[in-house]
């Protein structure tokens, strides 16, 4: 096997081992009941109530690194082969990554400090980051892709990757400038920006068949 197909293979493995214990140790961090404390359904009912926040920050935390890691799958999908420079470029991304159950437990830990939302958010920047620079290296060495990018692909490509990330530092003017207490809130921007490339898709599934149409309907 060529040796340049040998490291994508072994990056993609390591990539999913390490989103994969984020994962798992992002969900470790809900604290877990004592039996002895939860006697009656008023004290369970207490459990829960004090629960709502981590569940909440485990649901936003979830969702967000789940959208990373879509987008990740479909930006791997487009390399045949690595290099050092890409291989590099991953292991940013997933530096960040494997940061995020830290961050994730200090934000549980004082959900309202600016200084701690702010990290977790500058987080997620640096993966979304590290895969932006991971596009333009591919589209700068365009051995390393399956095949290239038509210049409308390569614009939708570059919005789908540059959404969390730059919703993700709005989040942090949100957090600085505004109130602490909308950060969580303002990831909710992300919702015309999924609906937005959406509609990109549909339209881009559209257009084949309007110019298919139409070639089979023209003169021979």
């Amino acid at each position: 096997m060529d040796p340049a197909v040998r490291s994508l293979a072994r990056i993609e493995r390591l990539t999913d081992v390490i989103y994969g214990l984020s994962f798992l140790l992002i969900l470790l961090q809900i604290d877990r009941p004592d039996p002895a404390v939860l006697l009656s359904s008023e004290s369970l009912n207490r459990y829960l109530n004090d629960q709502l926040p981590s569940l909440g920050i485990y649901l936003t935390t979830f969702v967000l690194v789940g959208f990373y890691w879509q987008s990740h799958l479909f930006m791997a999908s487009r390399f045949v082969r690595s290099d050092a420079t890409h291989r590099w470029l991953q292991l940013g991304g997933l530096m960040g990554v494997a940061l995020l159950p830290f961050v994730n437990d200090l934000l549980e830990l004082m959900p309202l400090q600016s200084s701690i939302q702010v990290a977790y958010s500058l987080v997620l920047v640096q993966i979304g980051f590290f895969d932006l620079l991971t596009l333009v290296h591919g589209w700068r060495r365009p051995e390393l892709l399956a095949e290239p990018l038509q210049v409308q692909h390569r614009w939708h490509l570059l919005f789908e990757l540059a959404l969390e990330p730059g919703v993700c530092l709005l989040s942090v003017g949100v957090s600085l400038f505004l109130s602490p207490a909308w950060w969580e809130w303002s990831f909710l921007m992300l919702l015309p920006g999924y609906g937005l490339l959406w509609w990109m898709d549909q339209k881009a599934l559209k257009t084949p068949r309007i110019e298919d149409q139409s070639e089979s309907i023209s003169p021979k």
